[in-house]
């Protein structure tokens, strides 16, 4: 952060700006792979932790996407064939995973979503980054939420 900008608006605005502008600019830099920030969101979750019922996948979309808007990208992810949904043979429990397609499309989305990561960060040392993810943890963790969260 320079020194000649000096926190004259409180932290809740500057939190819902860089979430504003990061959708922005996600959304325009993922227009050519015909996916939005959420789309990629429910896609990088389900490659980093495998498989998740709907209700996980859900419950950490929800700060992004009511649940309407949530269907209809699961349905979009499911039609795509980027996504597909199986149940667990012994619980019987419907778990959503990437296919094979899914995984494809995943990195090729990676490697645009490092790019618009890349110039959010400019500037920003990892000791620095790392500070304000523990201060944002702890100002959930303060006002009684979870600080689970999906990138």
């Amino acid at each position: 952060m320079t020194q000649d900008i000096k926190p004259k608006l409180p932290i809740g605005y500057w939190l819902k700006l860089v979430d504003n502008l990061l959708t922005e600019q996600i959304d325009k830099a993922q227009a050519i792979h015909g996916v939005s920030r959420s789309d990629w969101q429910i896609l990088n979750m389900l490659k980093e932790i495998g498989s998740a019922s709907r209700e996980r996948i859900f419950e950490t979309m929800r700060t992004f996407v009511d649940a309407s808007n949530f269907n209809k990208i699961m349905t979009s992810l499911i039609e795509h064939g980027w996504v597909e949904q199986r149940q667990v043979p012994k619980t019987g429990m419907e778990q959503f995973q990437l296919t094979e397609e899914g995984q494809r499309r995943h990195e090729v989305i990676f490697a645009t979503q490092k790019e618009v990561r890349q110039r959010a960060m400019l500037g920003i040392s990892e000791e620095e980054y790392a500070t304000v993810i523990r201060v944002l943890q702890q100002i959930v963790s303060n006002l009684g939420g979870k600080s689970e969260g999906a990138g």
